[in-house]
């Protein structure tokens, strides 16, 4: 008779461990997927960067590159976007550039030849990016990575690795 108690018992409570753990499966696991989806979305509207940012590997040293600067007559006022809500105008102020390019790239001399001769092309591309920026959302950082990628585009080359901007001045 006792053999038969104990043998229900362990039978009930296999079923009750059955029964919670289907519970686990159908409530828990599906509110971790939501909650890793809205992790996700989160990160990809303030524009995190989840993977390394030391993924990309440069294939260069300090001592490989090679400064091009230009400096303006007078310091450029570039008038950026307006906020919402807000009626003044605001502008940065620039003194100039520089470019560092890789000596090592396979097209450094035609490139940096090109930028030198005609760099019309890369102001336009500083001040047309600085100007799509507003007093507040004006991140130098963010801007001078922009300004590396557009002239990468623009001249289809990876020689271009680094922008400065020359006493910028945001006002």
């Amino acid at each position: 008779m006792k053999k038969n108690i104990l043998t229900i018992i362990v039978m009930a409570v296999s079923i009750v461990n059955l029964v919670l753990g289907i519970v686990l499966v159908f409530s828990i696991v599906p509110a971790s997927n939501k909650t890793a989806a809205l992790v996700d979305k989160v990160a990809s509207v303030i524009d995190l960067n989840i993977d390394d940012p030391n993924s990309e590997e440069q294939d260069y040293t300090i001592d490989d590159l090679v400064a091009y600067t230009k400096t303006y007559d007078s310091a450029v006022n570039i008038n950026l976007k307006k906020d919402a809500g807000d009626d003044s105008n605001h502008y940065a102020q620039l003194a100039g550039f520089t470019i560092s390019f890789n000596s090592k790239a396979d097209d450094y001399k035609k490139v940096s030849e090109s930028i030198q001769t005609n760099d019309i092309y890369v102001d336009d591309i500083v001040k047309e990016t600085l100007g799509s920026y507003t007093a507040t959302t004006l991140d130098l950082v963010k801007v001078r990575s922009e300004i590396v990628k557009k002239i990468q585009a623009k001249y289809n080359t990876k020689a271009v690795v680094e922008i400065s901007l020359k006493d910028p001045l945001i006002a």
